[in-house]
């Protein structure tokens, strides 16, 4: 471990000693320049009594010990070194050992790259053996008062082009295998810059001559053909587009301007630039005047770059999908590392997602409001799926959050995800500032404390079917904590000898709506538009259930043939030897056997509510629980229903049979609201809409028709009460909402032109008023028919659970029934 030198004098002769950061130092008029700076940075300073620094550290190392470790995720710190050498090691992966490639002198920075770029460390540093060395530790929070420095800064400005320009040509190379010889990658580099555009940069426009080869290290880029001033627009309205326009999308390991490198030519289209993104430009002069480089760089980019398959971008538009990936782009989810996506076509909006990050984190860190994307499950279909991305962290490359942390407390960890230390956190709310996704809650530090449950109240919440009271709003503003997903990393749901990730909002997800996702991976038509180096790079976070759950189809299969072997064996049984006669020489008769398998197979059933009870450990995905719980019970009511023969006994029998009749017809029926209901709800709302914020739509409506009752005259409002509402308003016209599933606008269009004759006839002021009244009403029967599918999710639930209970108690009078009969 190193020893940290704290004496503040050693600490600032150690700044002085450096070049690149001793201007930090300077006095004008005997005081320090940067003298506020200076004090946090080196000192530490209090806000309103919480300690904010110090940035910087001074350490020492004996020979031998490791200052960063290659592959380690060290986004919070880079180094400085003051006195002594460091050695530079890279892991060979062919000798499975580490190789030395150079030395750190005194007065060089080292590890910025894994701030600035979101990456693992790529070398090993340590102190040679027989020697020591001093280095500063500087904190991420630091780097954004030392880039005020000009020799810092350009210093920072340079090392990063530098890095970038190297790690670009080391993956050039990679990707092309054994066509550049060192020769040529030197020629390559000192032909090329390494450059950084912002959003909506114009890198060329269509028509301009062709000066130089754009490599895509990472980012995103739009090219556009045909529309001229409009292609370097923002947002393109692409359902707007004419279908003469041409319209694409590449991202890294595309190489735009390959066709330019034998003579001169133009752009056939103009490219935007549609977030940060880093590109590799190789001037075409020396392109062309290399013969060997112009020829290698021609075959080799060709062979995993996209763009020269179509230099013309005269494909056809498929307007779905260039939407689709428009909006996964421009709104930032696609560089995302870890990414919670929702199927609405299968969420049955229970919350329990939300409900189990309350319960493993005290505090709900998950809102299932967000990024709305309807994408196209099938390329050249019509079949489109409804994609909800919650306003949850995505632990993103290049986070915004992690910029204005005044301490460090938030930034990645050591498995790569942003997190935040509770320790360090002073509740400022910087982070949750920065954040353009909501991800990041400002909560007590102290929350209050809760009366713990009796066992009454255990059981009369496990036995309640209303739904959760939600979480009472944060009211305070004083001594608050930071909060945000952090992949259950530290919680009983990931142990330390875990060997794979568990999340609490996945694994409680009843009907498989909820995963999470590498959005490379799952956004098939984003990573269609990568270069074939780095599509083969992603990796996926997990198993995407969405396109395939093989665990899923095993118990359709299972459950399906158990279901028909048990059904098909009582059959045989029944017909072979009856419901009473013994078989052979034993005790048992096909009731018994009937009776036993049912009583098995509610056993097994109601383990589904225990397991809906349990958070905060790994217990098998709900989802297969809710399976098992659906073919076991159809198992089970073959069973028993076959039990009772052709007579219903006394009773407590028939009411026994009664109650297990009522509990199959819920279940089926519950069953078909949640295949049918989400779907329904996905083709007619538009954005996924909570219920709290469709009654709040409600109100609103309502007031508003209220509002314009008052304004009109007494014609003009028995009009819109008896021919709008009463039409609006009546059973037909919501069975129209769900049969014919028409788009809000059409809906309305519809509406105006029905009633535009009488809307002709009146005053402006009158008509002004008909048609506003027209659009809130049918509005208003739009947001009716939402609320009614889910209060028709939950409305099979009730009868559900009551006719179990009392199933559960007339079974458990009439096995004591059975036994003591039986003994006796």
């Amino acid at each position: 471990m190193p020893k940290e030198i704290k004496k503040h004098q050693t600490v600032l002769e150690a700044i002085r000693s450096v070049d690149i950061i001793s201007e930090l130092l300077e006095k004008h008029d005997g005081h320090f320049e940067h003298e506020l700076d200076l004090e946090v940075i080196a000192y530490g300073r209090n806000y309103n009594g919480k300690k904010v620094g110090p940035y910087v550290h001074l350490l020492e190392y004996d020979a031998g010990e490791e200052v960063i470790r290659e592959g380690d995720w060290g986004g919070n710190t880079f180094y400085v070194t003051v006195q002594g050498k460091l050695d530079v090691y890279v892991h060979d992966p062919e000798t499975d050992e580490n190789r030395k490639v150079g030395e750190i002198p005194p007065g060089i920075s080292f590890g910025e790259m894994s701030i600035l770029a979101g990456v693992p460390r790529n070398a090993t540093i340590s102190v040679p053996p027989g020697s020591k060395a001093k280095v500063l530790e500087v904190t991420r929070p630091a780097l954004r008062l030392l880039r005020k420095l000009p020799k810092f800064g350009q210093m920072l400005d340079a090392n990063y082009r530098k890095h970038g320009l190297s790690r670009t040509l080391i993956e050039v190379r990679q990707a092309t295998g054994e066509a550049f010889s060192q020769g040529l990658i030197d020629r390559l580099g000192r032909s090329a810059r390494f450059m950084v555009y912002s959003k909506h940069h114009v890198l060329f426009r269509e028509g301009e001559l062709i000066d130089r080869v754009y490599f895509i290290r990472n980012g995103w880029v739009r090219r556009v053909r045909g529309l001229g001033y409009g292609a370097v627009m923002g947002d393109l309205l692409i359902e707007g587009l004419p279908d003469d326009v041409g319209v694409d999308f590449l991202g890294a390991g595309n190489c735009l301007g390959l066709e330019g490198a034998g003579e001169e030519t133009r752009w056939a289209y103009t490219a935007v630039v549609l977030q940060r993104t880093e590109v590799l430009e190789v001037a075409m002069p020396p392109l062309r005047a290399d013969p060997a480089l112009r020829d290698t760089v021609v075959r080799t980019f060709s062979d995993f770059s996209l763009a020269d398959d179509d230099v013309l971008v005269s494909l056809r538009v498929n307007k779905p999908v260039i939407a689709a990936t428009e909006r996964e782009i421009a709104t930032g989810i696609v560089d995302g590392t870890n990414l919670l996506v929702m199927d609405m076509d299968k969420c049955v909006r229970c919350g329990n997602c939300s409900m189990a990050c309350h319960q493993v984190h005290g505090q709900s860190r998950l809102l299932r409001r967000g990024i709305h994307i309807e994408r196209v499950k099938k390329h050249g279909g019509v079949s489109s799926e409804q994609i909800l991305v919650p306003s949850v962290c995505m632990h993103c490359q290049d986070p915004e959050c992690l910029t204005g942390c005044p301490t460090g407390a938030i930034g990645r960890f050591e498995n790569g995800q942003i997190d935040i230390d509770p320790k360090t956190c002073i509740g400022c709310g910087d982070c949750a500032t920065q954040c353009p996704y909501n991800a990041i809650t400002m909560i007590p530090r102290r929350a209050e404390a809760q009366k713990p449950l009796s066992w009454g109240q255990k059981v009369k919440g496990w036995l309640s079917i209303a739904p959760a009271k939600p979480p009472q709003p944060v009211t305070a503003t004083e001594n608050l904590l930071a909060t945000k997903c952090n992949l259950c990393q530290g919680t009983t749901l990931n142990p330390p000898d875990a060997k794979t990730a568990a999340y609490s909002c996945q694994e409680n997800c009843p009907t498989g709506a909820l995963v999470r996702v590498n959005p490379r991976e799952y956004f098939t038509e984003v990573n269609a538009r990568l270069g074939l180096v780095f599509r083969d790079q992603n990796q996926a976070i997990g198993r995407n259930i969405h396109k395939r759950d093989p665990l899923a189809l095993f118990w359709h299969v299972l459950g399906i043939a158990l279901t028909l072997a048990v059904t098909g064996g009582i059959v045989w049984g029944l017909e072979r030897f009856g419901i009473d006669a013994r078989l052979g020489s034993t005790w048992l008769t096909i009731r018994w056997i009937t009776g036993l398998v049912g009583l098995v197979g509610i056993a097994a059933v109601m383990s589904y509510p225990m397991r809906k009870q349990v958070y905060r450990r790994r217990a098998g995905a709900l989802r297969y629980w809710m399976l098992m719980h659906v073919y076991l019970g159809a198992v089970a009511g073959v069973a028993l229903l076959l039990h009772g023969g052709r007579t219903t006994g006394g009773l407590l029998t028939s009411l026994l049979m009664i109650s297990f009749d009522a509990v199959i017809v819920t279940g089926i029926f519950g069953t078909l609201v949640y295949f049918v209901a989400p779907r329904v709800m996905t083709s007619i709302e538009g954005e996924p809409l909570l219920v709290e914020d469709l009654r709040a739509r409600r109100d609103e409506l309502r007031e508003t028709l209220a509002d314009i009752g008052q304004r009109s005259n007494q014609s003009l409002r028995e009009f819109i009460r008896r021919k709008v509402r009463g039409k609006v308003f009546a059973f037909r016209y919501l069975l129209r909402q769900y049969l014919k599933r028409e788009e809000l606008t059409e809906l309305l269009a519809a509406a105006r032109g029905e009633y535009e004759a009488e809307a002709r006839g009146l005053d402006p002021e009158s008509r002004q008023l008909l048609l506003e009244a027209i659009e809130a009403t049918v509005t208003l029967r739009r947001v009716d028919s939402l609320i009614y599918l889910h209060q028709l999710l939950k409305l099979w639930l009730a009868p559900h659970v009551v006719a179990t209970s009392l199933m559960l108690a007339l079974m458990f009078v009439h096995v004591v029934q059975v036994v003591f009969f039986a003994a006796r």
